[in-house]
């Protein structure tokens, strides 16, 4: 690390503190990346003389946030750290061994290219001389002295003839080295161009900069390390999945975790030591308050008149109580992890990386984890046309699959789409879907539908509905089916209903949910399977059904 200390003749405050100021480059060497923000940390070496001295660190991004700032050091005694936005010194950065071969083959490409220019200008100026030359001649005539000998003439003749052709002849030569040199001028440029872009490239992010000034003190010269540490809310990590299922004899599923880590800090980080966190420091940090929940009674607001409108209605009708969302992290994973406070995982991976600000979306790929799934055929007829390939599955990995809308899926190698990726703590099951199987075709087909009064002396309304659920098999091969039913349910004693369904379902209330029946079969090739679904639904004649 290069130390410079700078005079104090070259600043307008020229006072004996600018001589004791150290000035510092802390490149960003570790960070930890939430979904939003990072924390970095810049771990950097210094050395002083004895006594009180400023560590001046110039590479600080325009963004630094003050509040955030914390700085540790060993070595010598700390004293007060001071921000600056305005009035900083400039961040000067030496160049890497790679930017400066970048720069100097950008110079010599630029050389080759002027010297390739100024030779096509030579040839095109022999070109040139050539066309006068052909022009001069062209104005030349015969001898036109009457006594002229007719070997006189024929001699000039010659001469103007030889002349023509030699300028002729240089032109056409020039021309062609110029075609050459053209050529020749268009590969320099195209080199000189790629030159440049490397350079462009390799060259670091440059913005409006911070400045960090951290008071020292030490009895005797000292040396150490200082570390200091900050938060960003221009970095952030998503995890990406790939989930491929073989479906063969014995079915395996694999899950191919990555990350994509992303910053736009306006500095580039190089060998970075990256740690991805689960923790959500941008959303909800404390719990909800709950307030004190009154009752009362008042007296029934009359009907409004027909011309109050729709609108009116509605507006003196309670707005339903509208379901809190659940939030779940988004994390993923590195090649090692923790759960230290028992809440936010930490994944850590194993080598330094770099990302350039803004411009990179840099991919970690961490490891796989092999699972063993349960396939069927999922069929819904009142929806779909075609069942789909399902894979249930259970983590047994010994670590959380944590939930990312990055998730490709892909079937026997060939990709199938993209979904979301639930969160699957240890032990629980999901079900992964794979595509349709166009072979297994479904229909739903109403049977019969009647509605209308019933009654005596007493009027209620009746709907009476049944239809088939039909899946047929045209795949060549047998398929674990899970097909799936509605029938309407009522949680109003006024509001009647019977239902029937033939054969009887596997299961009355499929994953908790009321009224959604499930039949649960083994179709085999060829073959094919109808549930018939009726209902009977009975209400009042002053109501209407919904």
């Amino acid at each position: 690390m290069k130390h410079v200390i700078f005079a104090t003749a070259l600043f307008p405050l020229a006072t004996p503190l600018w001589a004791d100021d150290i000035r510092l480059n802390a490149p960003v060497t570790a960070a930890t990346l939430y979904s939003e923000g990072a924390t970095l940390t810049r771990a950097v070496p210094y050395s002083a003389p004895a006594g009180t001295h400023e560590l001046l660190i110039t590479n600080l991004p325009e963004s630094l946030d003050p509040m955030s700032v914390r700085v540790a050091l060993d070595g010598a005694k700390l004293g007060a750290v001071t921000v600056r936005h305005e009035r900083t010194l400039p961040n000067v950065q030496e160049d890497s061994p790679e930017l400066t071969a970048a720069k100097d083959n950008l110079d010599q490409a630029q050389a080759d290219l002027r010297a390739a220019e100024d030779a096509r200008a030579d040839v095109l100026m022999k070109a040139d001389a050539g066309k006068a030359r052909l022009a001069y001649l062209s104005t030349l005539k015969g001898p036109s002295d009457t006594a002229a000998t007719p070997e006189t003439i024929s001699a000039t003749l010659s001469l103007i003839g030889q002349e023509t052709l030699a300028a002729r002849q240089d032109i056409a030569a020039a021309e062609r080295e110029a075609r050459a040199a053209t050529k020749n001028l268009e590969d320099l440029l195209e080199a000189y161009a790629e030159a440049h872009q490397t350079v462009d490239a390799l060259t670091p992010s440059e913005s409006e900069n911070a400045m960090l000034a951290i008071s020292i003190s030490a009895e005797g010269a000292s040396e150490g390390t200082l570390t200091l540490t900050h938060l960003t809310q221009f970095a952030r990590w998503v995890p990406a999945y790939d989930v491929h299922l073989n479906n063969v004899e014995t079915p395996q599923l694999n899950i191919e975790r990555g990350a994509f880590v992303s910053q736009f800090t306006d500095e580039d980080w190089t060998d970075v030591a990256i740690t991805l966190s689960t923790s959500r420091p941008d959303e909800q940090s404390e719990p909800s308050g709950l307030s004190p929940w009154r009752r009362h009674i008042e007296e029934e607001r009359p009907v409004l008149p027909k011309s109050a409108g729709r609108l009116a209605e509605l507006s003196m009708q309670a707005a339903p109580m509208a379901e809190t969302a659940v939030l779940e992290d988004a994390a993923g994973y590195a090649a090692t992890h923790s759960f230290g406070d028992g809440i936010n995982a930490t994944y850590i991976y194993p080598t330094p990386v770099s990302v350039s600000s803004t411009s990179d979306a840099l991919h970690l790929a961490l490891g796989t984890l092999d699972l063993t799934p349960e396939t069927y055929a999922l069929a819904n007829p009142m929806r779909d046309e075609t069942a789909f390939l399902m894979a249930e599955v259970t983590n047994d990995a010994g670590e959380l699959i944590l939930p990312s809308y990055e998730a490709n899926f892909f079937l026997n190698g060939t990709y199938i789409g993209q979904q979301n990726m639930p969160l699957i703590a240890e032990g629980d099951s999901v079900d992964f879907s794979f595509g349709p199987i166009n072979g297994l075709r479904l229909s739903d087909k109403i049977t019969n539908k009647v509605t209308g009064d019933k009654g005596v002396l007493t009027t209620r309304n009746e709907q009476t509905e049944t239809r088939v659920l039909t899946a047929e098999n045209l795949t060549g091969r047998t398929w674990d089916l899970r097909l799936l039913g509605r029938v309407p349910f009522s949680e109003q004693e006024d509001l009647v209903i019977t239902h029937q369904a033939a054969p009887a379902p596997t299961e009355t209330n499929y994953e908790d949910q009321r009224g959604i029946l499930m039949w649960e079969r083994s179709l085999d090739a060829g073959a094919s399977i109808e549930v018939e679904l009726s209902h009977k639904i009975q209400w009042p004649s002053e109501m209407i059904l919904r």
